[in-house]
């Protein structure tokens, strides 16, 4: 089974256990009237939220540690809040959970790809994670061995300070802690200075809790270390308590929901969105690109479809749109609730962006986000071209392999339909008593029928006269060409009579513009775009170059 699929379950596990143990501890010990705020209650609930809330994340992003995270993170800040109950062995138990886990909300949250966090960042925050993690079972270890532990670090009958071991230990414990909790603030906040204004919205659910996770988790720890030094007492406050314990914990799960409604919401892996069929304009793709990732995340709209331009052969009009995987797909610019928006530099123009409607109100945001997106959707917009050509030069080679048989089929039916059958009639009444005056003119018939046909497939006087020679009807330059150019001419010519050839240039070298009425066959298109020709189709006429030198 999945590793990620048993942490999760271990998580439901912990955290059925645990509440039903605490609750029942806590009610035998007749505490119960004690807590007028609902810390129990809250503590309650978000600790079987936890696993429920990893279970949606992994869901949304199977491949990805970042649902087992959320669930860990959750479950044990709210443990770490019970180190201050009556809860026997337990509360020893989450107290040691408390000094080692203390880091790993911001390690969570740092490491989430909605925060775009660098891997020296990334380093640090872990670095400092394990860092507390070791030193909070020292200074658990050193507490326990010394047989007097505060109040504060977590419940226990006789209380007492700490030995000067356990205290030395506890204050470079909380300098590790410190520095992962201000280089997460200080992260998060220049993470979310860096975004455009309107594009900060998707970051608000993270940035803000980790901040206030950060202050309230620093403010715990200094507690932690003053309690500790002191002359602890049985009894433990209720401010306490409620500032200390619980606030980073309800922090910790406000965080959590924020994480969560990214991953569930903005961010969506290729196997969780949606599927689109190949006539829906508007709709989503099966496969999402990394432009369309970042753009969803930075506005926090998963329908986001990015388009490139198709530009004709000489660098005009937009012809078509294709995606970021270079399938040909129409922009959805009917339907009242999508949006679009056209990405320039300069004049010329880089992309479309179709989102949901709602983004219409901050227009100044997409084009922020996109422009800081743009060297990526450069890059995309030439891989796609790519894509298309390659896949445009596949079907191309195909085709060609493919066009020598469909002369030689269309020569085989000429012959069989026509001479053939003459000269077997013929030969038939030869045999039956038939004259031979009657059958020389048959014959005769017949040759007329091959020397047409023949024609057809390539008139002698294409090779001796050229394109004028072959086609007397149509307006043709009166100069010879290379065969390859003069074949592809004709081809393209020969059933319009009012075809117009004519001699042009492009790119300072000549070449042959042909202008027909009729659409030529997917053979002859193929050969005018494997002599570097280009084809164009407007206003119910068809307006082929060819290059003149071959």
């Amino acid at each position: 089974m999945n590793a990620r699929v048993l942490a999760v379950g271990a998580g439901w596990v912990a955290a059925v256990t645990t509440t039903v143990v605490a609750w029942v501890v806590f009610v035998d010990s007749g505490r119960l009237p004690e807590y007028s705020g609902g810390q129990p209650i809250f503590l309650t609930v978000a600790t079987l939220s936890a696993p429920a809330l990893g279970t949606v994340v992994l869901r949304r992003q199977p491949r990805e540690w970042t649902g087992p995270l959320v669930c860990a993170a959750l479950i044990t800040a709210m443990l770490s809040a019970l180190r201050t109950t009556d809860l026997g062995a337990l509360s020893q138990l989450t107290g040691v959970i408390a000094l080692t886990t203390v880091l790993l909300p911001g390690v969570v949250a740092v490491d989430q790809p909605a925060l775009r966090a660098s891997h020296r960042t990334v380093r640090m925050i872990r670095w400092c994670w394990w860092s507390s993690a070791v030193g909070g079972l020292v200074v658990a270890a050193a507490a326990i061995v010394g047989g007097s532990v505060p109040r504060s670090w977590w419940s226990t009958p006789e209380p007492g300070p700490a030995s000067a071991v356990a205290t030395i230990l506890l204050a470079g414990y909380s300098v590790v802690v410190l520095i992962g909790v201000a280089g997460a603030a200080v992260f998060a906040v220049s993470r979310y200075r860096s975004m455009p204004r309107g594009g900060r919205a998707a970051l608000r659910p993270v940035v803000l809790p980790l901040v206030g996770w950060s202050a309230a988790t620093a403010a715990a720890t200094g507690w932690r270390v003053i309690t500790g030094v002191g002359t602890p007492t049985a009894e433990f406050s209720e401010p306490g308590n409620t500032l200390f314990v619980v606030l980073p914990a309800v922090l910790v799960s406000v965080l959590a929901i924020g994480i969560g409604w990214i991953e569930v919401m903005v961010r969506r892996s290729a196997r969780s969105a949606v599927s689109v069929a190949a006539d829906g304009p508007g709709q989503r793709r099966s496969r999402e690109t990394d432009v369309e990732r970042y753009l969803s995340r930075a506005l926090a709209d998963p329908s986001i479809r990015v388009l490139y331009p198709i530009t004709s052969s000489t660098g005009g009009w937009v012809e078509e749109w294709m995606d970021g995987t270079g399938d040909v797909v129409d922009p959805d610019v009917t339907n009242p609730d999508r949006a679009v928006t056209l990405i320039r530099r300069g004049s010329t123009q880089i992309g479309l962006i179709e989102q949901d409607a709602a983004a219409a109100a901050r227009p100044d945001a997409v084009e922020l986000v996109a422009t800081g997106a743009g060297l990526i959707m450069e890059t995309e917009r030439l891989m796609a071209a790519a894509r298309r050509d390659l896949e445009q030069s596949r079907q191309l080679a195909s085709r060609l392999l493919s066009a020598s048989d469909e002369p030689r089929t269309e020569l085989r039916a000429q012959l069989a339909d026509g001479p053939l059958h003459d000269l077997a009639g013929a030969a038939a009444d030869l045999a039956g008593g038939a004259s031979l005056t009657d059958i020389a003119q048959r014959l005769q018939r017949i040759a007329a029928q091959v020397r047409t046909i023949s024609h057809g497939v390539f008139p002698p006087a294409l090779t001796t006269g050229g394109i004028k020679a072959a086609l007397p009807g149509a307006a043709a330059p009166d100069r010879r060409y290379p065969a390859p150019v003069e074949m592809t001419a004709y081809l393209v010519a020969r059933a319009d009579p009012h075809a117009v050839i004519e001699e042009t240039r492009t790119d300072d070298r000549a070449a042959l513009l042909i202008t027909t009425a009729l659409t030529p066959a997917v053979t002859v298109r193929d050969r005018v775009t494997a002599i570097g020709g280009s084809i164009q189709h407007a206003d119910a006429r068809w307006t082929i170059t060819v290059p003149a030198t071959g």
